[in-house]
């Protein structure tokens, strides 16, 4: 179930404006469902200015009596490119405590990281690097311009992954914001090693491309769903 839940925390709004327009505050209420059953956990997403131009905020929480899951990034955007200054996250539940807390750096482009296991490390990374709280935000303005392929890198921990999105379908979902067309997007990890391994997103073009539903297939026994049930600005 961990392993489904954090692969949904990439399920994120897009609920911003394109090209150099400023993003749009939001904030979003999911229900988590396991193997299509519903779980008592729910989980808010919310996007809000950070102090300082063209400075964000978004985070992402999920809590319950099971666990409690926390991410957060705070990035520059800037032309339709989010640039990350700091991303964390916190995951206890299970009887396990992990976290990755990284602090990103532009000049030349290295990230400062600190987790559970390993300590603090310090590495190179590509000057594309993006944390994979705000990836989706990216692939989205590529959406927007018609393309059906997306190709992003992002630092975890102290592992650089590439990440490739690919339209894959369309599907028209009843919504908290009424019936929404939607695109399905998939999204595929370079060198990943279980076949079966799938994470999907359903993405509406007229919200700005807002994920209204994601779904991370870790197995033919593990099923995760991240449904949309409030939204708000």
């Amino acid at each position: 179930m961990r392993g489904a839940l954090l692969a949904l925390a990439l399920a994120l709004p897009g609920g911003a404006a394109l090209a150099a327009e400023p993003l749009a505050p939001f904030a979003a209420e999911y229900r988590i469902h396991v193997n299509k059953i519903p779980t008592p956990i729910k989980a808010t997403l919310v996007l809000e200015p950070a102090p300082g131009e063209d400075r964000y905020r978004m985070l992402f929480e999920a809590d319950s009596f099971m666990l409690t899951n926390t991410e957060e990034s705070w990035f520059e955007w800037n032309d339709c490119e989010p640039r990350t200054e700091r991303y964390v996250h916190e995951f206890q539940g299970f009887g396990k405590h992990r976290y990755h807390h990284t602090d990103f750096s532009w000049s030349p482009p290295r990230a400062v990281n600190s987790d559970s296991k390993e300590g603090k490390e310090s590495f190179d990374i590509p000057a594309d690097a993006l944390d994979e709280l705000t990836m989706l935000l990216r692939a989205r303005c590529v959406f927007a311009t018609g393309d059906k392929e997306y190709t992003a890198t992002s630092v975890y921990g102290d592992r650089v992954r590439q990440h490739h999105f690919i339209v894959i379908d369309r599907e028209t979902l009843d919504t908290p914001m009424g019936e929404l067309d939607t695109l399905i997007v998939e999204k595929r990890r370079k060198g990943d090693r279980k076949e079966k391994r799938r994470t999907l997103f359903w993405v509406a073009p007229a919200k700005d491309y807002m994920v209204v539903k994601a779904r991370h297939i870790e197995s033919t026994l593990l099923r995760g769903e991240l449904i949309m049930i409030d939204y708000g600005n």
